[in-house]
């Protein structure tokens, strides 16, 4: 009887786990660096944020505008300051 209880349980974990390998959906540093990179010029961070909404992502805070501006900051080594506040990739 144990045994039949535990392989129950088994399979049930693995189809939990199964369950929760579903698509991770892309970071904003991820999308940006996506828009970055398909503009051919550099954009100041309102431009990259209208574009995120126009792809679908949304934002958790109440102002994403701050959100992208924290994210391209937070890596220097991967946006680079063209003009105040306008940014392409290294």
């Amino acid at each position: 009887m144990k045994k039949r209880k535990k392989m129950k349980k088994k399979r049930r974990m693995k189809k939990a786990k199964k369950a929760k390998k579903k698509k991770k959906k892309p970071s904003i540093r991820e999308l940006t660096i996506d828009i970055l990179k398909r503009s051919k010029t550099p954009l100041h961070y309102r431009d990259i944020t209208k574009r995120l909404k126009k792809r679908g992502y949304r934002f958790h805070r109440k102002d994403p505008e701050r959100s992208v501006y924290i994210i391209i900051n937070r890596y220097p080594k991967i946006f680079k300051r063209v003009k105040p506040a306008t940014y392409r990739l290294k």
